[in-house]
């Protein structure tokens, strides 16, 4: 078992519009909370090629788009990108739990135009 407690998670600035609370990882999967307010990433997409994920919307609202479509978020929503798929968030304090698998690490993300 894994457990942290929120005082346990780790900060990162993604961007300025994009701050991530990381909880850890075990090999299979890992979580985060998220804070989006604006665009991320600020231009093109993001995409993952190794992990998939799924966030469920705690607060806020905001848009998920993907090349083939958007879905907008709020409180309770959930959705999900398969590796591989490029996206980005609009939010206005949308807050998120994001769980990737396998675990997330920087080497797996990249931004294209």
């Amino acid at each position: 078992m894994l457990h942290r407690t929120k005082d346990e998670a780790v900060f990162h600035q993604n961007s300025p519009n994009c701050d991530v609370r990381e909880f850890g990882n075990i090999s299979a999967i890992d979580g985060a909370d998220i804070t989006i307010n604006g665009r991320y990433p600020e231009e093109g997409h993001s995409v993952n090629e190794i992990s998939s994920f799924v966030v469920r919307v705690l607060s806020g609202t905001g848009m998920l788009v993907t090349r083939d479509g958007h879905g907008e978020l709020a409180a309770g929503d959930v959705a999900f990108v398969e590796r591989g798929e490029a996206y980005y968030f609009e939010g206005k304090n949308l807050i998120l739990f994001m769980a990737s698998t396998p675990a997330w690490t920087l080497e797996q993300y990249s931004n294209i135009k």
